[in-house]
């Protein structure tokens, strides 16, 4: 064993450090797919004459018997990011539970996404970022002595188009994000919370507290020829 791990440490030490953290990364990547309930994943979208396949960047995990449905524009997890080494978790736990993800949207890593029922939709082109949490139920009934039970009331998360969601940001059952929204880092969003379109939210318990111009900031000429 002594010798076998010194084989090891030599190889290790012999190959370069961004060659070596591509490799580690990438068996990690591997081994968790490998693992996953395969058959409920589903990539839509691109070009029907090429293979549809998942990007995945950091480690991630598919489990349940129900769906999860993604664009195949659609990214998870980010090399130059806090956890790339961690696992994202998805898991459609029941078989008429939903995940889906929108095109060109991208979930950062150590994303724990669980739905029992209703689901969970994300729409296209949003940023979503590390430690991200949705879930459509409470996991357990909340009625003392039936709290062994599952929770027999799911309530759907829906996130709109090119919404922008900070890290460590929790999603309870019923939350929908209008289009366009802000949701600031350490929010956590109650059951049913509503958020406006093009509205800025933060907090625990979450609260609106501002909003997004929905103007494009033109840069003057000037400033560009001077950076």
């Amino acid at each position: 064993m002594k010798l076998r791990l010194a084989r090891y440490s030599a190889l290790i030490s012999a190959t370069s450090a961004f060659e070596l953290e591509s490799l580690v990364r990438g068996l990690l990547v591997h081994y968790f797919f490998h693992v996953s309930n395969k058959p409920i994943v589903e990539v839509v979208g691109g070009d029907p004459s090429q293979p549809r396949l998942l990007n995945l960047l950091s480690p991630t995990v598919f489990k349940g018997r129900g769906r999860i449905r993604l664009a195949s524009t659609a990214v998870f997890g980010w090399v130059s990011s806090p956890g790339s080494y961690s696992c994202s978790y998805l898991e459609a736990r029941n078989p008429d539970a939903l995940i889906e993800i929108g095109e060109r949207s991208t979930v950062n890593n150590s994303a724990s996404l669980i739905a029992e029922g209703a689901g969970i939709s994300i729409g296209a082109r949003c940023l979503i970022g590390t430690e991200f949490q949705a879930l459509d139920t409470n996991a357990h009934d909340l009625v003392p002595g039936r709290r062994h039970l599952p929770d027999p009331r799911t309530r759907q998360v829906l996130v709109g188009n090119d919404v922008f969601i900070g890290s460590r940001v929790t999603l309870l059952k019923g939350c929908r994000i209008g289009d366009g929204a802000v949701v600031a880092a350490g929010s956590v969003l109650p059951p049913g919370f509503e958020v406006p379109p093009l509205a800025i939210v933060a907090g625990n318990p979450a609260r609106v507290v501002g909003r997004v111009s929905d103007r494009r900031q033109q840069v003057p000429v000037a400033d560009v020829e001077m950076k």
